[in-house]
């Protein structure tokens, strides 16, 4: 007979169903009217390993417990969880029969499955085949918290209210609610249309800093807003998306000023290994005490990125992650959805969609995480190897970082 097949939204292997998953009954009326209609109908059931969310789960598991993360070595931690999902998961399809659901039982697929591991595989290779994937170091949402890079749609964004520090850099004044990465500042940047600064830019500034002066100069770039702060900003490329775009138009360097813990790199010097908001504490205090801060705002509203999970602050950084080309493809699926040849309930929601899909940007795919399918990349390295950063705790717990060619060499 002619097939009529749905796969089941898989729910996340980790706890048990909720009320939201009640919209199944939708697939099952669907199934049965099909099969009544003459079709060979199918609905194929299964269950999402769902990497990030499972192992956030199982390490509040692991916290009740006084453990962490980083008590394990991967594949302890990986079929730790493993043992965890199967406990947990067990209720699901209990739950699900029991309201009486025509799913094909016998069939069932969980996404952790060989089978849909190498399907995985295969597509990836496919992909970067087609020139639809590549690896490079680029701008990413990343949470120094769960240690992860994080998708746009795995953060939210919240209204706040924080101090608005006003900076003097030399001649200028800055308006920036992080002063604590101004150690990573490589440029100035003004309106090519603001009156006020025209006849600064392409010039150099001599600036008096925290850590001795220093030299940035002026760039004009459409981005800035004149109408906020003092209408001239600076531009930190790895720690703000607006600025990492600004910075490949205008050729300007990347300096790291936070590191993946969420603490100040070397380059921040006497502040080094300061947390985030340990630093902008000493920053500000330090600031003050140099005579260079002109004012704060204690009232500036704005929004403020934060992880779905923790709901910590997300941190801009740009390290190397894996990403896929969206602009070919998000425009085929445009097409579809402009000529109404997919139906949206509620109807708004086909507006929402082109809208989200004009903003769309390369996706990442690396999740710096154990629990999931690995990205299927083997690196070649020797003693030169000089492009592969890793981080590891050794046996005394204590944090080793640096390229894979310095450990190799010594041994």
């Amino acid at each position: 007979k002619e097939p009529f097949t749905i796969l089941m939204p898989p729910p996340n292997a980790n706890a048990d169903l909720h009320a939201g998953h009640g919209m199944y009954s939708v697939d099952d009326i669907v199934t049965r009217w099909k099969r009544l209609n003459g079709f060979a109908s199918h609905w194929l059931p299964g269950m999402d390993h769902a990497g990030f969310e499972t192992q956030y789960v199982y390490e509040k598991h692991l916290k009740k417990n006084g453990q962490s993360r980083l008590d394990f070595d991967r594949k302890t931690l990986y079929d730790d969880i493993f043992a965890f999902v199967k406990e947990n998961s067990g209720h699901i399809y209990t739950q699900l029969r029991r309201l009486g659901f025509l799913a094909d039982w016998d069939r069932s697929t969980f996404t952790l499955d060989d089978s849909v591991i190498d399907y995985v595989y295969e597509t990836f290779s496919m992909m970067v085949k087609d020139g639809y994937v590549y690896r490079d170091t680029y701008i990413v949402n990343y949470c120094p918290h769960c240690g992860t890079s994080l998708a746009d749609l795995e953060t939210v964004y919240v209204t706040r209210i924080d101090p608005l520090y006003y900076i003097k850099y030399g001649p200028f004044i800055v308006a920036t609610v992080r002063p604590e990465t101004k150690f990573g500042d490589t440029a100035l940047a003004v309106h090519p249309d603001d009156a006020r600064y025209k006849e600064w830019i392409g010039k150099e500034v001599e600036i008096e800093g925290l850590l001795g002066k220093f030299k940035l100069k002026v760039i004009a770039d459409d981005f800035v807003d004149p109408e906020f702060g003092t209408g001239v900003v600076k531009i930190t490329p790895a720690h703000d998306p607006n600025d990492f775009e600004a910075s490949k138009r205008h050729n300007l360097e990347l300096k790291q000023v936070i590191d993946l813990t969420g603490r100040l790199t070397d380059i921040a010097g006497k502040y080094a290994g300061m947390n985030v908001n340990k630093a902008r504490e000493a920053v500000v205090a330090d600031l003050q005490e140099k005579g260079l801060m002109e004012k704060i705002d204690t009232e500036y509203e704005h929004s403020v990125t934060t992880c779905y999970k923790c709901g910590r602050d997300v941190e801009p950084m740009t390290f190397p992650n894996w990403f896929i080309k969206v602009a070919e493809l998000k425009e085929r699926v445009k097409k579809v959805v402009e000529n109404d040849e997919v139906t949206f309930h509620p109807a708004k929601y086909k507006g929402q969609m082109l809208q989200w899909l004009d903003v769309m940007h390369d996706w990442p795919i690396s999740r710096q995480i154990v629990w999931g399918i690995r990205i299927p990349v083997w690196y070649k390295i020797d003693e030169n190897a000089e492009n592969i950063y890793v981080w590891w705790l050794d046996g005394d717990k204590k944090l080793q970082k640096g390229t894979v060619g310095s450990f190799i060499k010594k041994g």
